[in-house]
């Protein structure tokens, strides 16, 4: 039988999944802030940021989750028991709440989600489950998304097809590559418990959402010379527009311009002269 939690004084490889999450461009952050005199000050603000919203996905008295973060780096672990469906659950769940979260901060996220053996502890994360997440996080998420690995899909296969109705078929998306990969808008429906009435609900709702396209429309505008990171924002876009179609179809000024998302060529005037 195999453990159901990280041992710190037997060190052994426990059944798992995992998910590695990385923000993007933030290299280039700390490049910059740094060359122009603010390192202190992005400091300071990404770690009230990341402490203050990794709240959501801190696994609670009651879990033998593990978490770990290395400044623009997270790893969130939760071994497997039994069949594995209540921890996919928490890492669809409390991964698309931290993920949605930093969206509304302009910290955008990519990663990968995988199933397999895996050890942490205070000083190590070790296993094949590590390597696979990262592996996805850094060559298939590509875009801030979160992507599920082969695996961790056949797992959540098995859920889909036991449920008439699977709780978790609205938290995942299929992307035009095929990849799986965390809806993490989905995050605004669960502030209904938060709520007094449904016409508070839907204004909570509205309002998230627009923060949402103001922070992708301000990395537009901010990457426009930029055409690889630029891409990138045009996909979240993308993405956002989708999901207001599905959810929020007469709410046109919740989209995002399409002339923002699309770049046209000009003739040359005598301004370029």
């Amino acid at each position: 039988m195999s453990l159901q939690k990280y041992d710190t004084e037997n060190p052994t490889l426990v059944n798992s999944i995992v998910c590695a999450i990385d923000i993007l461009g933030f290299s280039q952050m700390i490049d910059n802030s740094c060359n122009e005199g603010y390192g202190n000050k992005l400091l300071r603000e990404i770690n009230y940021l990341i402490h203050k919203n990794k709240q959501c996905i801190v696994p609670n008295k009651y879990s033998h989750g593990k978490i770990k973060i290395f400044t623009d780096n997270m790893v969130v672990a939760y071994p497997i028991i039994g069949d594995g469906e209540e921890e996919l659950d928490e890492i669809l769940e409390n991964v698309s709440e931290y993920q949605f979260n930093l969206a509304l901060e302009g910290l955008f996220v990519r990663g990968g989600v995988s199933t397999g053996d895996f050890y942490i502890s205070d000083d190590i994360v070790f296993g094949k489950a590590l390597l696979d997440a990262h592996n996805i996080e850094s060559k298939i998420a590509c875009y801030p998304r979160i992507i599920l690995g082969k695996d961790t899909i056949k797992q959540l296969q098995k859920y889909i097809n036991y449920y008439e109705d699977a709780p978790q078929r609205s938290k995942v998306l299929i992307d035009t590559d095929g990849q799986w990969f965390l809806n993490y808008l989905e995050t605004i429906f669960k502030f209904y418990t938060k709520c007094n009435n449904e016409y508070e609900f839907e204004r909570v709702q509205y309002e998230l959402l627009n923060r949402h396209k103001i922070k992708i429309e301000e990395m537009l505008e901010l990457y426009k010379e930029d055409i690889r990171v630029w891409d990138k924002y045009v996909w979240t876009a993308n993405y956002h527009n989708y999901f207001c179609d599905l959810h929020f179809e007469g709410e046109k000024e919740l989209k995002i311009s399409r002339k923002s998302l699309l770049s046209w060529p000009r003739e040359i005037s005598d301004e370029d002269i």
